[in-house]
């Protein structure tokens, strides 16, 4: 089991994709390098991915089975990582 502490050792924002959807990824691939993005195993039901600061605040949740859109886990690594690489 890998802590979430441990993931964010490197000072980047975490992408836990809890249901292992491509989608989710793949928002994050634009902040490669500022989000690391790991496929998780939980008994959360009500979150399919947790977008977590480098301080390990949530900021944001995408909730089950809500698509993807601006409003949700696109456009949030900008609001404290910057740009996309």
């Amino acid at each position: 089991m890998t802590r979430s502490a441990d993931l964010l050792r490197e000072g980047r924002g975490l992408l836990p994709d809890l249901v292992d959807r491509a989608k989710v990824r793949d928002a994050a691939a634009a902040w490669t390098g500022q989000v690391n993005t790991v496929t998780a195993r939980t008994d959360r039901v009500d979150a399919d991915a947790l977008l977590i600061r480098p301080d390990s605040c949530v900021a944001r949740a995408l909730p089950t089975g809500q698509d993807l859109d601006a409003t949700t886990l696109v456009r949030a690594p900008g609001t404290w990582s910057g740009q996309p690489a």
